[in-house]
């Protein structure tokens, strides 16, 4: 089986890396020029909660040259029209493209490769590029879990197969919900990863912070809110917790409920969300794409309000614009709704 990981940045170069380590036939491929040369000559470095370095072969997309059985997709969705055009010329017809971008991305790529040929993939982890051929691991090593699933929700003997080969670089589960995996993955991203943006910092600001935490708690209430109107089966974060139960209709019961907030990302406490990034080097952040702009659109579908992600969009907005600083005081910026 041939695979390729296209967009083998932080976290597909550590895809790519371990599925080399298992031996696996795998081309990571990147737009990056430096990043390709370094992991050629010195090979994928994986750094923080993971030590280790793998050789691998490493391609920029005009290099291409054969067909892939698997494409895992680790792009940004605000990069489709450039990357996508790469990946229909080189999937094999029956080959299938693995999705592991953010947000609900699925219709987007089968547009271009077709629908019969793409398989979803959340993933539960992070990690951050540092340099040429480094990325750093923010997540436990045991915390790589992989949800995967066809478009049509079956449990199928591909799927199984990519099943097989995530294991190689974590943990696989096959959804049984594929949009409501999503949403699970996208509720966590808006809480945490924008909210981290708003505040310059990692999800551990987030939750130290006493403003941020509970704007984040608003945020997960208002997709709460979506997703019970659009019938989402949800995935949980850990095993055995129930998605409604942080939901609230008071501030008393927000205020019981943030010590859980606060807990449900503790392991993952150092990432730092892309957005910042992109803000620092000049490029608009994805947050209309795949992360709260999805919020406003999907509850505009439903009927629900969401004024507090609302006030979060714009922050970033501003952010990226550069009319507003990167500042952990932007927070104070949102006005979160009194409950009684």
């Amino acid at each position: 089986m041939k695979i390729a990981v296209y967009g083998a940045g932080s976290m597909g170069m550590i895809i790519g890396a371990l599925l080399s380590k298992a031996g696996r036939d795998v081309d990571l491929i990147d737009i990056n020029e430096e990043h390709v040369k370094a992991m050629n000559e010195k090979g994928g470095q994986i750094i923080g909660n993971l030590e280790i370095t793998v050789p691998v072969k490493a391609l920029v997309p005009d290099s291409m040259e054969e067909l892939y059985d698997v494409i895992i997709y680790q792009t940004k969705p605000t990069t489709n029209h450039l990357a996508l055009p790469y990946v229909a010329k080189h999937l094999k017809p029956e080959g299938v493209v693995v999705v592991g971008q953010n947000g609900m991305p699925e219709d987007a790529v089968a547009e271009v490769v077709g629908s019969k040929n793409v398989v979803g993939c959340v993933l539960g982890w992070g990690a951050t590029w540092m340099e040429p051929g480094v990325c750093k691991l923010t997540s436990p090593a045991d915390l790589m879990d992989y949800h995967i699933g066809e478009l049509d929700n079956q449990v199928t003997e591909r799927i199984k197969v990519i099943e097989d080969l995530l294991n190689d670089a974590g943990k696989a589960h096959i959804l049984p919900d594929l949009e409501g995996g999503r949403f699970s993955k996208l509720i966590v991203n808006c809480c945490y990863a924008t909210m981290g943006a708003v505040v310059n910092g990692t999800f551990g600001d987030v939750i130290d912070n006493p403003k941020a935490i509970r704007c984040a708690a608003h945020i997960y209430n208002e997709a709460m809110a979506i997703a019970n109107t659009a019938g989402y089966q949800l995935v949980p974060p850990v095993e055995g917790f129930d998605f409604n139960y942080l939901t609230f209709s008071t501030n008393e019961e927000m205020e019981e409920k943030i010590p859980v907030f606060q807990f449900m990302v503790q392991d993952h406490r150092d990432i730092r969300t892309q957005m910042l990034f992109d803000i620092e080097a000049g490029r608009y952040p994805e947050i209309d794409v795949t992360f709260n702009g999805v919020l406003l659109k999907l509850g505009k579908k439903y009927g629900v309000l969401t004024p507090v992600n609302k006030q979060v969009v714009d922050v970033i907005h501003q952010m990226a614009a550069g009319s507003l600083a990167p500042s952990s005081t932007n927070v104070d910026l949102i006005n979160l709704p009194d409950l009684g």
